[in-house]
């Protein structure tokens, strides 16, 4: 195996409770050619002072400091001073097992093919209690898949992608929304492969400051029209997320928006969030089935999203582009 050179990538904004783990998760790896890359966006907590402990100690630990301007902003500064071939991802409050960069890097000397690799995952509580595991699949045709179908993916902690090629695409996009990885990944999708490793890499933590808790139906709409971008530049070769005037993407996104509104969408979501804890869904399922009964629009919605999704994408997409022409692109 060579030694690759590995750039771990942690934003950080008021994380001083579970930043601490999360650095020493990586410090205890067993693969040791790596650095941390600690971007702080404008914490007003002692969330700097933290990091500052594990730099003054540790030489291959930087902290970036920078105003508050988000997670998009926050990652694209931090993907400038990485210098590793290979990048992982890891959130301030997540956890690195102690041979997860060993196992990312040993996957991607597999194929000069390979662009990203993520892992299955455990998540735990604020007590660092094993909640639930998740399992995704493996296979870069099936990844590819639920990308497009807006379906399971592994989390955007467990990423493990190749530097060069994000820098190629751009890295983040703001105009993603709060679906920032979905994006990226759909776009490393279009030029390389993707894998899974099968076994759980990291821990996601499940605590009430999760911005993916907080704004989960929005991360919903915003991954939808990330998918249908991608669509119509594999359609029609531009990619309005990349091309549009900022009222072109205002009055594309709202089109999306709108679409979903009268698809019933939010209540799929809400049903959906329900069956993401194994151990809430047999205290959930009767009163779903319940619900089914009452109102069977919702059992319809429920099968339109959960297995003709992407056919669903696709053809939103395709009546975008009717309704506009393709003479305005």
């Amino acid at each position: 195996m060579r030694n690759i050179k590995v750039s771990v990538l942690m934003p950080a904004y008021n994380s001083e409770i579970f930043i601490s783990k999360s650095i020493e998760s990586i410090i205890l790896q067993n693969y040791v050619n790596y650095e941390l890359i600690i971007v702080d966006d404008g914490s007003n907590d002692s969330t700097k002072e933290v990091i500052k402990k594990y730099s003054r100690k540790h030489s291959n630990i930087r902290l970036i400091s920078k105003s508050n301007s988000g997670l998009t902003d926050t990652l694209n500064l931090g993907l400038k001073y990485c210098s590793g071939e290979w990048i992982a991802r890891l959130d301030s409050d997540d956890l690195s097992v102690f041979e997860r960069l060993q196992k990312q890097v040993m996957y991607a000397q597999l194929s000069n093919k390979i662009g990203l690799i993520g892992s299955n995952a455990i998540f735990i509580d604020k007590f660092d209690r094993n909640l639930y595991y998740f399992s995704y699949p493996i296979k870069d045709i099936e990844l590819k898949n639920n990308l497009l179908n807006c379906s399971k993916f592994f989390p955007h902690s467990s990423a493990f992608f190749n530097r060069e090629l994000v820098e190629s695409l751009g890295g983040y996009r703001n105009r993603a929304g709060i679906a920032e990885d979905w994006d990226l990944w759909l776009r490393i999708a279009s030029k390389g492969e993707i894998k899974n490793i099968n076994k759980p890499l990291v821990k996601i933590r499940i605590h009430d400051d999760q911005i993916s808790k907080r704004n989960f139906l929005s991360q919903a709409y915003d991954t939808r029209v990330n998918v249908i971008s991608s669509i119509i530049n594999s359609k029609k070769s531009y990619d309005p997320i990349e091309v549009f005037t900022d009222n072109e993407f205002i009055y594309f996104r709202n089109y999306i928006f709108h679409t979903y509104e009268k698809l019933g969408l939010e209540e799929y979501i809400k049903f959906t969030s329900l069956f993401k804890n194994p151990i809430l869904k047999k205290f959930t399922l009767p009163l779903i089935f319940l619900k089914f009964i009452i109102k069977p629009y919702y059992l319809f919605s429920f099968i339109k999203f959960k297995f003709f999704s992407k056919l669903l994408q696709i053809h939103i997409a395709d009546s975008y582009i009717k309704m506009k022409g393709s003479n305005n692109f």
